[in-house]
This record gives C-alpha cells, sequence and structure tokens, in this order.
C-alpha cells in the first residue's frame, strides 16, 4: 500500500475571529505510529478533528486515506478511521451497555441472507443485528475489555463510568474497529498511575496476536496508522516512533502565512499566534531538553529509559 492515510499542505483552521492552526505540514503513512505533541491550547484537538472528519480546514489542504479533499464525509469513511476521544463519549448514549458500546465498532463481514430488494439502511440495520447477535463478536471485546482492566463494567450503563473508565471503554472501542487510521486523544485522561501504566503498556503492545485489526491478524495491522495525542511524556508508549511537535507559530512564518492567504478572516489583535507543527521525526531528535525548554519556556530536562520517557523541571 503505497498512499498516505493523513496529507495535509499548508492547513490552516480559524473560528470566532481566532487563527487557531496555520500552515500544518504532516504525512502519515500506513504502518506508521505518530505521538501528536505539545501544549495545551495549541491546537492539537483541532488538527485530529479534521482528520476524523470532525472538522474541515479553511486554508490548504487535507487528503485522508489516499482521498482529496471532499472525497470522503464522516459516513463513508465509517469504520476506516477510529477516534477515541471526549467528544466521542460525549455522543455515546448515557444508557448504553460498555459492552455494546464497544461491539458497535466491530467490522461488519457478513451479509444476511433472504434481503431481498431491501433499501440500504434496512440491509445496514440487519447487519447490525446480526453483528450484536454473534457470540464471537462479544467474545472478543469481553477479551478487550479485559485485558484494558474494565470487565467488571459489563451491563453496566455508560452514565455511570468514571472518567478513566469511560476513556477505556472508548479505547476498546477503536481496536474493536478494522480502522486504517486509529485516533487516540490523551488516552490517559482521568486515570490514576495504575490506570495509565496498564494502558500505555497495552497501546505499546497493539500489534501483538492482530489486536486492534480484527480478525485481519498480525500483518493486516502493520498497515494501520496509529496517532497518539500527548501533552505530557510519560503517557507515551513504547514503539512509537514517529513525533510531530506542535508549538505557536513564530511572529515571521505568521506574517508571511498571511500574506500568502489573504481570504483568512482571523484579525490577530489580542490573539495569540497560531498553532503550527514545528517538528517531524524520530522522537530522539524531537524530545530534547533544548526544544521543550524553548517550548514551554522553563528549563526541562528530559529522561528517556527502557523505552519510556519523562520531563522534569531542571
Amino acid at each position: 500500500m503505497n498512499q498516505t492515510v493523513v496529507h495535509a499542505e499548508s492547513v490552516g483552521f480559524w473560528r470566532d475571529r481566532r487563527l487557531i492552526l496555520a500552515d500544518v505540514n504532516l504525512t502519515i503513512r500506513p504502518g506508521e505510529k505518530w505521538i501528536l505533541f505539545g501544549p495545551n491550547g495549541i491546537g492539537k484537538s483541532t488538527l485530529i478533528s479534521m482528520m476524523s472528519l470532525r472538522q474541515f480546514p479553511n486554508v490548504g489542504r487535507l487528503s485522508l486515506l489516499g482521498r482529496g479533499q471532499g472525497g470522503l464525509d464522516r459516513f463513508s469513511a465509517s469504520g476506516r478511521i477510529a477516534l477515541a476521544s471526549s467528544a466521542v463519549g460525549r455522543e455515546l448514549a448515557p444508557p448504553a451497555d460498555p459492552v455494546d458500546v464497544i461491539v458497535d465498532a466491530a467490522p461488519i463481514r457478513s451479509v444476511p441472507e433472504d434481503l431481498g430488494d431491501s433499501a440500504d439502511v434496512i440491509e445496514l440495520t440487519a447487519l447490525h443485528e446480526r453483528r450484536r447477535r454473534d457470540t464471537a463478536v462479544y467474545d472478543r471485546a469481553r477479551a478487550l475489555m479485559e485485558r484494558f482492566g474494565i470487565e467488571y463494567l459489563a451491563g453496566k450503563r455508560m452514565a455511570g463510568l468514571s472518567e478513566g473508565e469511560r476513556t477505556r471503554v472508548l479505547i476498546c472501542r477503536n481496536l474493536m474497529s478494522d480502522a486504517d487510521l486509529m485516533i487516540f486523544d490523551e488516552p490517559t485522561t482521568g486515570m490514576d498511575i495504575g490506570g495509565r501504566e496498564l494502558v500505555v503498556g497495552q497501546l505499546g503492545r497493539l500489534d501483538e496476536n492482530g489486536v486492534g485489526r480484527g480478525a485481519s491478524g498480525p500483518d493486516a495491522a502493520c498497515e494501520r496508522a496509529v496517532v497518539l495525542v500527548t501533552h505530557q511524556l510519560e503517557e507515551i508508549p513504547a514503539g512509537f516512533d514517529h513525533l510531530a511537535l506542535m508549538d505557536h507559530m513564530p511572529e515571521d512564518r505568521y506574517r508571511d502565512y498571511l500574506d500568502a492567504h489573504p481570504s483568512i478572516y482571523a484579525p490577530d489583535e489580542g490573539n495569540p499566534m497560531p498553532g503550527t507543527i514545528v517538528y517531524t521525526g524520530g522522537l530522539d531528535d524531537g524530545f530534547t531538553s533544548e526544544r521543550l525548554t524553548a517550548m514551554f519556556g522553563f528549563p526541562i530536562r528530559v529522561h528517556h529509559d527502557g523505552g519510556r520517557w519523562s520531563a522534569f523541571r531542571a
């Protein structure tokens, strides 16, 4: 597979007369595991909202799954792009059983018989009903829940879950899918250190036994692209080898960008500089004490040991 999964060219986004993102350039290919890192409020969530077709750029071009801008919508990309985020959690029905929430993301592989000339929507409903009656699918959902320490949530309601429990349900939902692009937005939100370490350890072993790629097996799993969004080095699992660092755009680059895109309706008066990607490459070259000191504005010492990262005030 030679196509790109994500290809952003000079992407910008403004809202409420504020330019949030500017001149974002990024290429993600099948099989790559990316960390998207940056401080709070820099535009990470906006960028992944565009990657998951929940928002669209005002400026530049964004291609997803080898399709040009406008070639995909959320319906046509359903099942091919999986997002675990607080935004997705808010969309789930409060009374839903966590097991059903996870099962609902499973790929539909069998076509029901004797549908005749029924409309597509009826056929899709029947497919979902057959999946819900599939014991093997439920077994796999419960196995994922056990991996992430939430097997006890079966039969409960989403409304009664803690933030950390809900986050783990959404991670399992992602892994239940057959997605080509899998996005985890701050996947340890609301967790204590035990929950964090369990989740980080499991995300560091995504390709073992084909986890996260349905029944296609570990070879197919290697073709899946994964993006993990965080602003904490301690949340980065082992095995991720691509890094995109986001920071505020330098003022001279910002002025050049505005000159190149006069249609931008976002005066800079009183607004911070927009976020942009300032580095792409390997983690070792990206996560340096010098880079993070400049990013956060005070001396930071970065540690890398045993495949894990951490940072402290120097």
